[in-house]
């Protein structure tokens, strides 16, 4: 199960989507829902969360937002990590919907659904796991004390 994830990382992601887009928008013609303001501000919000985040990996955990690159030395879990596990997640996720509204993208819609999907299942069947075997009691109770998906309402 590791192989196929990790086989299906990233770059392959991002591959299908990019493929889906110009498949379903280019070639048979379909399109979504065209706001493009919103999706322009959607896109802006989701690079700067994601740069963010993927600052926070560098700096504080000393490794790479990818997996397979160079993991963390060091658990992060301030900032946008304090409030959810995944905040680089929301910010793909922001990105995509935001391009699919900015371009009419009925590609990027799917893209985002695929996203969604691989990510449901490369987190709790591979980084958390990892995460565990790694930080053990610290990230026990980083993930106490924190969601995996959903912000806590206060």
């Amino acid at each position: 199960m590791r192989l196929v994830l990790r086989v299906l990382s990233l770059p392959t992601a991002v591959i299908g989507v990019t493929l889906g887009w110009l498949w379903l928008d280019r070639v048979m013609g379909w399109r979504g829902f065209y706001a493009p303001r919103a999706g322009a501000a959607l896109v802006a919000i989701g690079l700067v969360l994601m740069i963010s985040c993927a600052g926070m990996f560098f700096f504080i955990g000393r490794g790479s937002p990818h997996p397979f690159v160079a993991k963390t030395k060091r658990l992060v879990d301030s900032g946008p990590y304090g409030v959810v596990r995944n905040p680089m997640m929301y910010g793909v996720g922001a990105v995509l919907v935001g391009l699919a509204l900015w371009l009419h993208s009925v590609g990027l819609w799917f893209g985002l659904a695929g996203f969604v999907i691989f990510v449901s299942l490369f987190v709790p069947l591979y980084e958390e796991p990892d995460m565990e075997r790694r930080f053990g009691d610290e990230y026990r109770e980083y993930c106490r004390r924190v969601p995996r998906w959903f912000p806590r309402l206060r």
